[in-house]
């Protein structure tokens, strides 16, 4: 598939442009915006790679936490106050981390549960939590991620699969394990199927992870702004033979 071939070119070509980028690592704003990005690239190579290897079982719930992130970048991106939404996100998942160690019998937070200074963290952190919200910044849920993105149609479509898949749903296990025959059926593991099954996965991801690129290069006034969006055309003129 000419698009899979694009794709894999794209996350080289992307990668390599990626060098070219300059920003102050100081700067909140530009730290987290180049964190996400970088996780897109990366996590563009971890679908090829999936996909290359037969494993595609994993596409889907790698291309969710794709999506997700690239909402957070958009967001973030458009504006820069979106920065406090992510810093209480943070927050509270780590009140919840916290507080669940406190009780002190989760074998998996035995280390965090011996801090000895475990309640100052705890205080310090609801105090940081609680000047967010009443500034209006709360942790968003998804629906309300990509309602900020303005990507609502996308949430209650393509999302809605990416989950089912993601928490082995009925539906996404028929779809992995269930081969039908004439009469009856099989269930089979490492399906073999066909890499078209996955162009809505490949063509997304070029689509997004292109217009990321476009958006963190203009915005940081890098010098290969044109030349990615060649890449755009590229992809434009290759979804019309699709």
């Amino acid at each position: 598939m000419r698009l899979f071939v694009f794709l894999k070119e794209l996350h080289d070509k992307i990668a390599e442009h990626s060098k070219k980028l300059t920003f102050d690592k100081k700067h909140a704003l530009h730290r987290n915006l180049v964190a996400l990005y970088g996780s897109l690239i990366e996590l563009t190579a971890g679908i090829i790679i999936l996909i290359d290897r037969k494993a595609r079982t994993g596409v889907p719930p790698l291309f969710r936490t794709f999506l997700e992130t690239y909402v957070e970048f958009r967001n973030l991106v458009a504006d820069p106050k979106y920065g406090y939404f992510m810093d209480a996100s943070y927050h509270d998942q780590w009140l919840k981390v916290l507080r669940e160690a406190e009780k002190g019998a989760n074998p998996y937070l035995a280390d965090i549960a011996k801090l000895p200074n475990l309640v100052d963290h705890i205080r310090h952190t609801e105090r940081e939590l609680e000047t967010l919200k009443k500034k209006s910044y709360f942790p968003l849920s998804v629906f309300k991620k990509f309602e900020c993105a303005g990507m609502v149609s996308e949430y209650r479509s393509l999302y809605n699969f990416l989950s089912a898949d993601s928490h082995s749903n009925i539906r996404a296990l028929i779809n992995r394990h269930i081969e039908l025959g004439k009469e009856d059926f099989e269930i089979v593991f490492y399906k073999d199927t066909p890499l078209e099954d996955f162009l809505t996965f490949i063509d997304s991801t070029c689509g997004l992870l292109i217009d990321a690129s476009i958006r963190i290069h203009e915005y940081l006034n890098s010098p290969v702004v044109y030349s990615i969006r060649s890449l755009q055309e590229k992809l434009q003129e290759i979804r019309k033979q699709v």
